[in-house]
C-alpha cells in the first residue's frame, strides 16, 4: 500500500466508513457530524461570533491532538493483541476488532480536525486586522474565528463519537461483570 505523505484522504474515507450501524450507513450520526459544525461555522461567521479568548482554545486543542494521537497509538497496540488472541479463534473477537478499527479512524479523524482548527487560531490571529479597542485585541472574529469554532465543535463531536465504541470493546475484550458494565441494565 503505497501513500502519499500529504494525502489525508484515507483517514477521512475510512471516518466516514465507520459512521455505519450494522452494515447500513448511519445518516443521523453523518447529517449530525457534518450539519453541525458547518452550522456553528456558519452561524458564527453570519452573526460575527467572537471568540474571547482564542489562545485558551488554542491550547486546548493542541493538547487533546495529542491526547488523540496517543489514544490512537494504544488503540494500535490493543487491535494488534486482538488480532493475536483472534489467530486462536477467528470469529470470538470480530465485533471488537470492527469497533477498535472504526474507533481508529475516527481518532486520527478528530486529531486531524484538531490541528487544522489550532492552525486557523493562528492563522486567524495573524491576518485579523488589529482592532483600536484594547478589549478586543486579543480575540478572533470572522471567517478565522468561525472555521475554529466549526472544526471545534466537530472535533467534540468525533471525540464523543468515540467514546462508547471504546468503552464497549474494552467491556468485551476485558469480559466485564454485568453487574460493572453499563451495557447490562439494571442495577
Amino acid at each position: 500500500m503505497r501513500t502519499n505523505r500529504f494525502n489525508v484522504w484515507p483517514i477521512l474515507r475510512g471516518h466516514w466508513k465507520a459512521l455505519r450501524n450494522h452494515g447500513r450507513a448511519d445518516v443521523a450520526a453523518r447529517f449530525g457530524l457534518l450539519f453541525i459544525p458547518l452550522a456553528v461555522f456558519a452561524i458564527g461567521w453570519g452573526r460575527s461570533w467572537r471568540l474571547g479568548a482564542p489562545t485558551a482554545l488554542l491550547s486546548g486543542l493542541a493538547l487533546l491532538a495529542g491526547a488523540l494521537l496517543g489514544s490512537f497509538t494504544h488503540l494500535s497496540t490493543l487491535r494488534m493483541k486482538v488480532s493475536e488472541w483472534s489467530d486462536v479463534d477467528s470469529d470470538r473477537y470480530s465485533v471488537e476488532r470492527d469497533q477498535l478499527d472504526e474507533t481508529a479512524a475516527h481518532l486520527l479523524t478528530a486529531a486531524l480536525a484538531a490541528a487544522l482548527a489550532a492552525a486557523s487560531i493562528v492563522v486567524g490571529l495573524n491576518v485579523q486586522e488589529p482592532s483600536s479597542d484594547p478589549k478586543l485585541s486579543n480575540t478572533l472574529s470572522g471567517f478565522w474565528g468561525a472555521l475554529a469554532l466549526g472544526l471545534g465543535t466537530f472535533v467534540l463531536e468525533s471525540f464523543i463519537v468515540c467514546l462508547p465504541r471504546l468503552y464497549s470493546a474494552y467491556v468485551e475484550i476485558n469480559k466485564v461483570p454485568p453487574k460493572l458494565s453499563g451495557f447490562a441494565k439494571g442495577r
